[in-house]
């Protein structure tokens, strides 16, 4: 038997931050009073949700499936949370930076919708692809895809997300398609950034792969055009290339094997300490539009 939500909270802080400290700290708990109640909530349980070592916290088969059910507990109890605020009371100021990319393809009609239901609050979008200083910037909320390094900000994973190999339909009837990692070094690569280093896995099979250079740019949605272009293969998350993979303008290619490290969709800001509601309820509503438009 659960005895509180907040065990909930806690089992879902815990599994999403891979670690007590990191689940503590965003419930504002000490570390052994966490460790406590996660003990706690398994031993009434009767089962092991989590796989401990040193460093880390890992989900067990029982956690997996001990999470969607909790997801599910937590979100029907913020909805009738919800239910009985007046959102038109919700007013503030609020800025938020994204890539170019995700703001264009993704992130307008939630603003918008977000706008809509909140009158009472203004916003400003800063598009850019550059990391910013938030604090430095004013900034409250930061949208960033990809992989973390560790960091002082407060990050929560809002999505999982993966990054695929492409290029254009005519690319690959000209060059043929690669069969094995390898056969990308002899491709044209089109880079975002400066990420023209590629690691992928198969198994225990890993591959780290130099690839030449023949057009970059920090914007994404720059190569994406020039892959449809047919330029060369491209490294692209795969939210921004649904849309062109379905049409046939882009292909992937060695789709068996994955790109490392693994990314996501994090929301992140600089302190969990005096969090503005303006801030808390946007990313809820972030992640409520996810679920029924699912990147």
């Amino acid at each position: 038997m659960i005895d509180s939500v907040d065990e909930l909270r806690l089992f879902i802080a815990v599994y999403e931050s891979g670690s007590l400290r990191g689940a503590s700290d965003r419930l504002r708990l000490t570390p052994a009073g966490a460790s406590k109640r996660l003990l706690t909530l398994e031993n009434r349980l009767g089962r092991r949700l989590f796989n401990r070592t040193t460093r880390k916290l890992s989900p067990t088969t029982d956690g997996e499936i001990f999470y969607r059910y909790a997801q599910k507990i937590l979100i029907s109890v913020n909805d009738a949370e919800k239910l009985f605020l007046n959102r038109t009371e919700l007013e503030g100021h609020l800025r938020i930076t994204a890539s170019a990319t995700f703001v264009q393809s993704y992130l307008s009609p939630v603003v918008s919708e977000f706008l809509r239901g909140y009158p009472k609050v203004t916003m400003d979008i800063i598009p850019t692809d550059q990391v910013v200083d938030l604090a430095k910037s004013g900034i409250d909320l930061a949208i960033r895809h990809g992989f973390l390094a560790d960091s002082t900000l407060i990050a929560r994973k809002i999505s999982s997300s993966r990054r695929l190999i492409c290029a254009s339909a005519e690319y690959w009837v000209k060059h043929g398609l690669p069969e094995k990692p390898n056969d990308l070094l002899a491709l044209d690569g089109v880079i975002v950034g400066k990420d023209s280093s590629w690691t992928v896995s198969k198994g225990g099979s890993h591959h780290l792969l130099k690839i030449k250079n023949r057009f970059s740019s920090s914007l994404g949605e720059v190569v994406r055009q020039m892959t449809i272009a047919g330029h060369g293969v491209a490294l692209l998350m795969d939210w921004h290339v649904r849309e062109d993979l379905e049409k046939g303008t882009l292909v992937e290619t060695l789709s068996d094997w994955v790109v490392e490290p693994p990314v996501g969709i994090y929301a992140v800001y600089s302190s969990r300490e005096n969090v503005s509601p303006v801030v808390e309820v946007f990313i809820d509503h972030l992640q409520e539009w996810l679920k029924e438009y699912p990147l």
